[in-house]
């Protein structure tokens, strides 16, 4: 184990390897096993967390895993791990902004398909990348009423590639 001093009191002391209960991530129920973690007599407690961008991402890959509705503060780290704000994760989930902050202070819970949105949003805008943006941006426009229908062109290129057109040409 190594030697590391302590924030609050600067003593030096041993780390130990355990468990440790990862509060920081807003969640109550994320353990990580095995690593070192600081206990000093003066109270302070802390873990050395390796690589906290993974760590991070594997509690997503596990929340959008589970198979029981996300809970508010799920719901909030996911939006949190996207840089969101509530009022922009609120227009894209096409409900208002209060609804969110119900979700996430668990006042109320999302409804089964807007938990299927959350968990397929968050995969779609953390695994494509930047190319996310503007598939997003298209596949969840703002929905207005009373827009007309508007008609679809597909147009073929030479070697048999299809694509979105304005108009057939």
């Amino acid at each position: 184990m190594s030697e590391i001093a302590c924030p609050s009191c600067g003593q030096e002391r041993e780390t130990v390897q355990g468990d440790y209960q990862y509060r920081e991530s807003g969640l109550d129920n994320v353990w990580i096993c095995g690593i070192e973690i600081f206990h000093c007599p003066c109270g302070e407690s802390s873990a050395l967390i390796p690589n906290i961008l993974e760590l991070h991402q594997t509690i997503a890959k596990c929340l959008l895993q589970q198979k029981r509705r996300l809970t508010g503060k799920e719901i909030r780290f996911l939006r949190k791990r996207m840089a969101m704000k509530g009022k922009d994760f609120a227009k894209l989930a096409g409900v208002d902004n209060a609804t969110v902050s119900r979700w996430e202070n668990e006042k109320e819970a999302p409804s089964d398909p807007a938990d299927r949105f959350i968990r397929l949003f968050y995969a779609i805008r953390m695994e494509l990348h930047r190319e996310a943006e503007e598939l997003i941006k298209n596949i969840f426009p703002e929905i207005k009423p009373g827009q007309p229908t508007i008609p679809i062109h597909v147009m073929a290129d030479r070697m048999g590639h299809l694509s979105c057109s304005s108009e057939c040409r």
